[in-house]
Protein backbone atom coordinates (compact mmCIF):
# COMPACT_ATOMS: atom_id res chain seq x y z
CA UNK A 1 0.00 0.00 0.00
CA UNK A 2 2.53 2.80 1.06
CA UNK A 3 4.43 1.65 -2.06
CA UNK A 4 1.71 2.47 -4.48
CA UNK A 5 1.39 5.36 -2.84
CA UNK A 6 4.29 6.65 -2.92
CA UNK A 7 4.50 5.52 -6.65
CA UNK A 8 1.09 7.61 -7.36
CA UNK A 9 2.72 10.59 -5.35
CA UNK A 10 5.91 10.47 -7.63
CA UNK A 11 3.86 10.43 -10.82
CA UNK A 12 1.68 13.50 -9.84
CA UNK A 13 4.98 15.41 -9.48
CA UNK A 14 6.31 14.28 -12.36
CA UNK A 15 3.47 15.27 -14.44
CA UNK A 16 3.14 18.30 -12.13
CA UNK A 17 6.75 19.33 -13.14
CA UNK A 18 6.32 18.74 -16.78
CA UNK A 19 2.98 20.85 -16.98
CA UNK A 20 4.92 23.45 -15.96
CA UNK A 21 7.78 23.32 -17.55
CA UNK A 22 5.71 23.26 -20.61
CA UNK A 23 3.78 26.02 -19.76
CA UNK A 24 6.95 27.85 -18.84
CA UNK A 25 8.21 26.64 -21.84
CA UNK A 26 5.03 28.46 -23.97
CA UNK A 27 5.75 31.96 -22.34
CA UNK A 28 9.39 31.68 -22.81
CA UNK A 29 10.65 33.07 -26.81
CA UNK A 30 13.07 30.67 -28.17
CA UNK A 31 16.46 31.87 -28.30
CA UNK A 32 17.95 33.20 -31.21
CA UNK A 33 21.79 33.84 -30.34
CA UNK A 34 23.88 36.12 -31.60
CA UNK A 35 27.76 35.40 -31.05
CA UNK A 36 30.01 38.69 -31.02
CA UNK A 37 33.83 38.20 -30.79
CA UNK A 38 34.52 41.62 -28.88
CA UNK A 39 38.39 40.86 -28.73
CA UNK A 40 38.26 40.76 -32.53
CA UNK A 41 36.60 44.31 -32.96
CA UNK A 42 38.72 46.31 -30.36
CA UNK A 43 41.76 45.19 -31.86
CA UNK A 44 40.78 45.00 -35.90
CA UNK A 45 37.87 48.23 -35.72
CA UNK A 46 39.73 52.03 -37.51
CA UNK A 47 39.09 53.52 -34.84
CA UNK A 48 41.22 51.28 -32.42
CA UNK A 49 43.91 50.73 -34.65
CA UNK A 50 44.35 54.18 -34.59
CA UNK A 51 44.38 54.29 -30.73
CA UNK A 52 47.16 51.71 -30.57
CA UNK A 53 48.80 53.79 -33.42
CA UNK A 54 48.82 56.92 -30.67
CA UNK A 55 49.80 54.70 -27.90
CA UNK A 56 53.01 53.31 -29.91
CA UNK A 57 54.13 56.71 -30.95
CA UNK A 58 54.34 57.72 -27.38
CA UNK A 59 55.86 54.53 -26.05
CA UNK A 60 58.89 55.31 -28.53
CA UNK A 61 59.32 58.66 -27.44
CA UNK A 62 59.51 57.52 -23.90
CA UNK A 63 61.77 54.23 -24.32
CA UNK A 64 64.24 56.74 -26.23
CA UNK A 65 64.01 59.39 -23.26
CA UNK A 66 64.58 56.53 -20.90
CA UNK A 67 67.46 55.24 -23.20
CA UNK A 68 69.30 58.64 -22.80
CA UNK A 69 68.36 59.36 -19.56
CA UNK A 70 69.74 55.33 -18.07
CA UNK A 71 72.90 55.95 -19.86
CA UNK A 72 73.47 59.37 -17.87
CA UNK A 73 72.41 57.90 -14.76
CA UNK A 74 74.45 55.14 -15.37
CA UNK A 75 77.65 57.44 -16.23
CA UNK A 76 76.81 59.25 -13.03
CA UNK A 77 76.84 56.12 -10.69
CA UNK A 78 80.39 54.68 -12.08
CA UNK A 79 81.80 58.33 -11.85
CA UNK A 80 80.66 58.47 -7.97
CA UNK A 81 81.89 55.43 -7.36
CA UNK A 82 85.30 56.28 -8.70
CA UNK A 83 85.35 59.36 -5.62
CA UNK A 84 84.51 56.46 -3.04
CA UNK A 85 88.29 56.45 -2.11
CA UNK A 86 88.95 60.09 -2.10
CA UNK A 87 86.40 61.50 -0.88
CA UNK A 88 85.54 61.94 3.24
CA UNK A 89 83.27 59.38 4.08
CA UNK A 90 80.40 61.89 5.37
CA UNK A 91 80.82 63.63 1.94
CA UNK A 92 80.53 60.29 0.56
CA UNK A 93 77.47 59.13 1.92
CA UNK A 94 75.86 62.13 1.22
CA UNK A 95 76.23 62.17 -2.49
CA UNK A 96 74.86 58.51 -2.64
CA UNK A 97 71.99 59.50 -0.91
CA UNK A 98 71.43 62.45 -3.74
CA UNK A 99 71.95 60.02 -6.30
CA UNK A 100 69.46 57.72 -5.05
CA UNK A 101 67.10 60.34 -4.36
CA UNK A 102 67.31 61.46 -8.23
CA UNK A 103 67.39 57.70 -9.33
CA UNK A 104 63.89 57.40 -7.62
CA UNK A 105 62.60 60.65 -8.57
CA UNK A 106 63.35 59.73 -11.96
CA UNK A 107 61.91 56.47 -11.48
CA UNK A 108 58.54 57.99 -10.10
CA UNK A 109 58.52 60.42 -13.02
CA UNK A 110 57.98 57.46 -15.39
CA UNK A 111 55.53 55.27 -13.89
CA UNK A 112 53.35 58.60 -13.78
CA UNK A 113 53.90 59.16 -17.71
CA UNK A 114 53.32 55.43 -18.14
CA UNK A 115 50.18 55.64 -15.83
CA UNK A 116 48.72 58.25 -17.77
CA UNK A 117 49.77 57.15 -21.68
CA UNK A 118 47.14 53.64 -20.23
CA UNK A 119 44.82 56.13 -18.79
CA UNK A 120 44.75 57.80 -22.29
CA UNK A 121 44.54 54.13 -24.23
CA UNK A 122 41.71 52.78 -21.86
CA UNK A 123 39.58 56.07 -22.24
CA UNK A 124 39.32 56.48 -26.18
CA UNK A 125 38.31 52.44 -26.40
CA UNK A 126 36.05 52.99 -23.64
CA UNK A 127 34.69 54.95 -26.38
CA UNK A 128 35.00 52.29 -29.34
CA UNK A 129 33.55 50.41 -26.63
CA UNK A 130 30.39 52.59 -26.43
CA UNK A 131 29.94 52.70 -30.55
CA UNK A 132 30.06 48.90 -30.36
CA UNK A 133 27.66 48.26 -27.83
CA UNK A 134 25.19 50.58 -30.12
CA UNK A 135 25.86 49.16 -33.04
CA UNK A 136 25.94 45.35 -32.10
CA UNK A 137 21.75 46.43 -30.61
CA UNK A 138 20.67 47.25 -33.89
CA UNK A 139 22.70 44.09 -35.81
CA UNK A 140 20.40 42.45 -33.07
CA UNK A 141 17.38 44.14 -34.01
CA UNK A 142 17.55 44.11 -37.62
CA UNK A 143 18.22 39.96 -37.31
CA UNK A 144 15.88 39.33 -34.44
CA UNK A 145 18.12 37.89 -32.39
CA UNK A 146 17.31 37.66 -28.28
CA UNK A 147 20.60 36.19 -26.72
CA UNK A 148 24.18 37.81 -27.66
CA UNK A 149 27.46 35.87 -26.07
CA UNK A 150 30.95 37.03 -26.36
CA UNK A 151 33.20 34.40 -28.51
CA UNK A 152 35.65 34.53 -25.50
CA UNK A 153 32.54 32.49 -23.56
CA UNK A 154 32.30 29.58 -26.30
CA UNK A 155 34.17 26.86 -26.73
CA UNK A 156 32.65 25.47 -30.26
CA UNK A 157 29.47 26.24 -31.83
CA UNK A 158 28.82 24.91 -35.36
CA UNK A 159 26.38 27.50 -36.89
CA UNK A 160 28.52 29.96 -38.51
CA UNK A 161 25.12 32.22 -39.19
CA UNK A 162 25.19 32.72 -35.29
CA UNK A 163 28.58 34.93 -35.69
CA UNK A 164 27.69 38.39 -36.01
CA UNK A 165 30.90 40.42 -35.35
CA UNK A 166 31.33 41.17 -39.43
CA UNK A 167 28.25 43.25 -39.50
CA UNK A 168 29.34 44.53 -36.17
CA UNK A 169 32.62 45.63 -37.22
CA UNK A 170 31.34 46.94 -40.66
CA UNK A 171 28.58 49.36 -38.98
CA UNK A 172 31.58 49.91 -36.13
CA UNK A 173 33.59 51.50 -38.84
CA UNK A 174 31.15 53.40 -40.75
CA UNK A 175 29.81 55.06 -37.26
CA UNK A 176 33.26 55.76 -35.95
CA UNK A 177 36.67 55.81 -37.89
CA UNK A 178 38.57 57.56 -35.16
CA UNK A 179 38.45 58.35 -31.87
CA UNK A 180 40.67 61.70 -29.69
CA UNK A 181 43.68 60.52 -27.98
CA UNK A 182 44.63 62.84 -25.50
CA UNK A 183 47.83 63.67 -25.04
CA UNK A 184 48.71 61.86 -21.85
CA UNK A 185 50.37 65.12 -19.96
CA UNK A 186 47.65 67.01 -20.21
CA UNK A 187 45.24 63.90 -19.51
CA UNK A 188 41.46 64.74 -18.06
CA UNK A 189 40.10 61.66 -16.66
CA UNK A 190 36.54 61.12 -17.54
CA UNK A 191 33.97 58.52 -16.60
CA UNK A 192 31.94 55.70 -18.45
CA UNK A 193 29.25 59.07 -19.29
CA UNK A 194 31.78 61.30 -20.20
CA UNK A 195 32.26 63.14 -17.08
CA UNK A 196 35.37 64.74 -15.82
CA UNK A 197 36.89 62.90 -12.51
CA UNK A 198 39.62 63.80 -10.38
CA UNK A 199 41.90 61.53 -8.12
CA UNK A 200 44.86 59.90 -8.48
CA UNK A 201 46.04 58.33 -12.12
CA UNK A 202 45.59 53.80 -11.56
CA UNK A 203 48.18 51.99 -13.83
CA UNK A 204 46.37 50.17 -16.69
CA UNK A 205 47.61 46.76 -18.48
CA UNK A 206 49.34 47.19 -21.14
CA UNK A 207 51.24 51.04 -22.73
CA UNK A 208 54.69 51.48 -21.70
CA UNK A 209 57.52 49.30 -19.97
CA UNK A 210 58.63 50.36 -16.90
CA UNK A 211 61.37 52.48 -15.93
CA UNK A 212 64.50 50.18 -16.27
CA UNK A 213 67.18 50.70 -13.45
CA UNK A 214 70.93 51.23 -13.77
CA UNK A 215 72.76 48.52 -13.44
CA UNK A 216 74.92 50.18 -10.78
CA UNK A 217 72.29 52.22 -9.14
CA UNK A 218 73.24 52.40 -5.34
CA UNK A 219 76.45 50.12 -5.52
CA UNK A 220 78.05 53.03 -5.12
CA UNK A 221 77.15 53.38 -1.48
CA UNK A 222 78.96 52.08 1.70
CA UNK A 223 77.71 49.73 3.78
CA UNK A 224 76.20 50.67 6.91
CA UNK A 225 77.49 48.28 10.46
Amino acid sequence: MNKNILRTLAVAVLALAANGATAQTERLPAPVIGIVDTDLILRDSLASKGVFLERDKYATQYQTQVTEDEKKLRTEDQELAQQRGVMAPDVFQKRVEDFQKKLADYQTKFRDKSERLNASVEQSLREVEQIMMTVTGEVVKERGINLVVMRRQILIFSDPGMDITAPVLTKLNQRLASVKFQDPATLQRLDEQGNPVGGALSPVAGGAAPAPKPAAAGQAAPKKP
